[in-house]
Parts: structure tokens; sequence; C-alpha cells
């Protein structure tokens, strides 16, 4: 019994480690976050939902802030990093909201929101695969999405 026990013990474990959500992802134009970080549409930045986010009486105090999650397209089988800066109000508990430069890496083919994108972070949840990005660019080029049969304008 205790060596079954034990042996299932890494299969129990490993997905709370790895997983990450899956939500829509929308797209913003960042500014000044509640995180007091000021941003540009340039940029990689992500506002995660007021659930998710936890703010506290001071929002830039948040220890998510300035922390970074990372955001994988099933569809094109690429990952890509970025720095939580905001709160998005409208976004359900996994849903993102992105600046116009990492909506348009992650889904190049997308139209202002695309469902089932995955993400995570060491902050948020997700585990190792989605730590910081080291100094050198981690973005892969964007790959064509295809579009699911019967899917509506956008939807991938």
């Amino acid at each position: 019994m205790r060596s079954t026990l034990l042996a299932a013990l890494p299969a129990l474990i490993l997905p709370a480690i790895t997983s990450a959500y899956s939500g829509d992802m929308t797209y913003y134009t960042p500014g000044l976050g509640s995180c007091g970080i000021v941003s540009n549409p340039q940029e990689m930045v992500v506002a995660l939902s007021i659930p998710m986010m936890g703010n506290g009486a001071n929002p830039n105090a948040n220890p998510k802030c300035g922390s970074y999650i990372g955001i994988w397209n099933p569809v094109t089988k690429t990952k890509h990093e970025a720095k939580i800066v905001d709160t998005c109000f409208a976004c359900h508990y996994t849903d993102i909201d992105v600046s116009p430069a990492l909506f348009k890496a992650v889904a190049p083919n997308g139209d202002g929101r695309v469902h089932g994108i995955d993400w995570g972070g060491p902050k948020v949840g997700g585990g190792k695969p989605w730590e910081k990005p080291s100094q050198k660019s981690s973005h892969k080029p964007a790959q064509k999405p295809t579009t699911k049969p019967g899917a509506k304008h956008g939807e991938l």
C-alpha cells in the first residue's frame, strides 16, 4: 500500500506545479496601470482579473505587480512572456487583457477576443514552465494559427 501511494505521488503533485489557467484573451491600450507602472501598447504587458489580482488597500504594493506570466497559444504552439502591470475590471477569473503588441504576437489573426489561451506564472500559479524570462528574448516568431471548423469570425 505504501509503495503504491509513493509511486502515485509524483502524478498527484506534478499537475499542481505545472498546470496553467485557460481563458479568453482580449487587448487594451495600457497606460498607468493599477500597479503604478506606466506601460505603452508596444510592451509585452498584461492585466489580470480583479479576483486573480487580489489587490489590497494599495494595489501598487501587490506582489503580483511586475512579476511575469507565460502565455501559451495551443493552436500556434507558441509561448510568450508578459509583465503584470494592471487589473482588468471586465475580465472573468481566468481571462487576461494584454497590450496590442502582445495580442498580435500571441494571436496574429485574432480580432479582439481569442478563446482557450493557457497561461500561468509563479506568483499566480503555474510553476516553473512560466518563470520570468531571461535577459535574452524568448519570444518565438508567431505562426499563422488555424481556424477550427465552424468557428465564428475571430475565433481560433
